[in-house]
C-alpha cells in the first residue's frame, strides 16, 4: 500500500468510534516528501529507531514502564514519561480516562483518591476542576503533595512523540476526541494498541487492526488446551506482539518458539504477585529477569524499569532479531 492510500485509509478509519479493550485509534502522520534539514536529522533518526523497534524483535529486551518511571516521580504524570525518556527506558504504559465534560487525561483508579488531592469519581468532576489538583509522589496513598498536574492525554502524546514508545491503556471508550489528538500530537507508528478479545471481535470494532501496531492479550488458562491453535488465530492482522499472561514458569518455553516463528515480540508483566515477581527480582534478578529472557521474552513491563535497564546493561542477553514481515 502506498502512502497516499494509507493516508485515505486512515482517514476513513478515523471516523469510527473504538470499544474500551482498545487503546487508540490510529492516524497517520505523513513524512515530507524532501530530504530533512540537517537539523532535523537527529530526531528523524530518532523517530526511525523507535518505529522500527516496535515493529518487531530488533535483537534488543524492550523494557515497559508500567505507569511511567512513577518512582522517579508521581504515577502517569509527565516527569514520570521524562524520568523514563532520561533513563533510556523504551516503552511507557499509560492509562487513559474521562472527565465528566469529556477530557481525557492519565489515570489508572476511577476515582482521584490515591493519587491526587482530589476526591470521588473522576467522571463526575469537569476538566477545570480536575486541572487545579495536584499529583502524590509516587504511586500516592497518603504519600506527599507535589507541584504536579493530572495530564491530559494531548500533553502525553506531545510529550512521549519522537522520543519514547507509548502502550496506552485505554479505561473507557474513547470518543473522537481522542483520534483527534492522536492525529495532531501522536504518531501512530510508535504507539502500541491492544485488546484481550478473539480475533473476530476485534475485526468486528476495528476492521483497520491490520495496519497498526497490535498485542493481543493472551492468559495461560485459556491457552493451555491449544497453545498453537489460539495464537495463530491472530496470524490473519500480523500482531508485533504477543502480551501472555503466564501463570506457570513451566508454560512460558511452551509458547515463545510459537511468537518467535511469527517474528514478534513476546511480552510478559514482571509485576508484583505475578509468576515472575519484580520483588523477588530486586534480590534475584537472574531468577526473574534473567529466566524470562532466557525463556525467549524480550518485552519485560515492570514498575522497577531503571533496575531493569540497569539489568540487562550489565547482562546484555541476546535476543531474537528478525526482519518483520518477511
Amino acid at each position: 500500500m502506498t502512502q497516499l492510500q494509507r493516508l485515505f485509509a486512515y482517514i476513513a478509519r478515523a471516523c469510527t468510534r473504538t470499544p474500551a479493550v482498545f487503546a487508540a485509534v490510529p492516524c497517520l502522520v505523513l513524512a515530507a516528501c524532501v530530504p530533512p534539514a540537517p537539523e532535523f536529522a537527529s530526531a528523524s533518526s530518532r523517530t526511525a529507531e523507535l518505529e522500527r523497534r516496535l515493529a518487531g524483535p530488533d535483537g534488543s529486551v524492550m523494557v515497559v514502564a508500567h505507569r511511567g518511571c512513577w518512582r522517579e516521580a508521581s504515577e502517569n504524570s509527565l516527569d514520570a514519561i521524562e524520568a523514563c525518556i532520561a533513563a533510556g527506558i523504551d516503552m511507557v504504559e499509560l492509562d487513559v480516562r474521562a472527565t465528566r465534560d469529556g477530557q481525557l487525561v492519565l489515570l489508572h483508579d476511577t476515582t482521584l483518591d490515591r493519587t491526587t488531592n482530589g476526591s470521588g469519581p473522576l467522571d463526575q468532576m469537569d476538566s477545570a476542576e480536575v486541572s487545579k489538583l495536584h499529583l502524590r509522589e509516587g504511586q500516592g496513598r497518603g504519600a506527599p503533595l507535589t507541584d504536579r498536574h493530572v495530564p491530559t492525554l494531548e500533553q502525553a502524546l506531545a510529550a512521549a512523540k519522537g522520543r519514547i514508545l507509548i502502550n496506552l491503556d485505554a479505561k473507557v471508550d474513547l470518543t473522537d476526541q481522542a483520534l483527534s489528538l492522536i492525529a495532531e500530537h501522536g504518531d501512530m507508528d510508535q504507539i502500541l494498541f491492544k485488546a484481550e478479545a478473539p480475533l473476530a471481535e476485534v475485526q468486528q470494532y476495528a476492521p483497520w487492526v491490520g495496519e497498526v501496531n497490535f498485542q493481543p492479550i493472551l492468559r495461560e488458562p485459556y491457552l493451555a488446551s491449544d497453545p498453537e491453535g489460539s495464537i495463530a488465530s491472530y496470524d490473519p492482522i500480523r500482531p508485533v506482539s504477543y502480551e501472555i499472561d503466564v501463570k506457570t514458569r513451566a508454560f512460558t518455553p511452551v509458547v515463545a518458539p510459537l511468537i518467535r516463528a511469527r517474528c514478534a515480540r513476546f511480552w510478559v508483566n514482571s509485576l508484583s504477585g505475578r509468576t515472575y515477581d519484580e520483588k523477588q527480582a530486586l534480590a534475584d534478578p537472574d531468577h526473574v529477569w534473567g529466566a524470562l529472557v532466557a525463556e525467549g521474552v524480550d518485552a519485560i513491563q515492570t514498575d522497577y524499569p531503571l533496575l531493569l535497564r540497569a539489568y540487562l546493561d550489565k547482562v546484555q542477553p541476546p535476543a531474537l532479531r528478525c526482519q518483520p514481515g518477511g
